[in-house]
């Protein structure tokens, strides 16, 4: 009993993974219109009509799409996704999403390129003390 009973449940987990399988294929795969209409229309949301949208870059995957379109001299990017992964409707948005408005920063920022400091390269913290053998005359023997 317990050998039928395992036989089935390995049987039964070949299934799923080759149903998931042919799930993803179908998501890469499956030429979908509506979700390429679904993209173009959420890149247009706010713009005032005609929207005239140029597609410059399409990513396929199994697990979604992007889409790269220049929308009145704005590069917006569209992602559209399924609901659950595999399965359900898709769903497009604008990515990244929009940030909010960045607060007021109390840290001085450098006007010119003359009082900027260079940006850190990794490695010590203490770039700008030198090295320890940098002020020692050399001994002369």
């Amino acid at each position: 009993m317990g050998r039928v009973l395992g036989q089935s449940f390995g049987f039964l987990l070949w299934l799923v993974g080759l149903g998931l399988m042919l799930a993803l294929v179908n998501n890469y795969a499956a030429e979908e219109p509506e979700v390429d209409a679904m993209a173009r229309a959420q890149a247009c949301e706010g713009v005032q009509a005609p929207c005239d949208e140029l597609l410059i870059g399409y990513v396929r995957s199994s697990l979604g799409r992007s889409f790269q379109l220049i929308v009145r001299g704005k590069d917006i990017s569209v992602r559209c996704r399924r609901e659950h992964i595999v399965l359900g409707d898709y769903r497009c948005t604008r990515w990244p999403p929009a940030a909010p408005p960045a607060a007021v920063s109390s840290i001085p920022v450098a006007t010119s390129a003359g009082n900027a400091l260079p940006a850190p390269r990794g490695g010590s913290a203490k770039r700008g003390v030198p090295p320890p053998s940098a002020g020692k005359p050399e001994s002369k023997l």
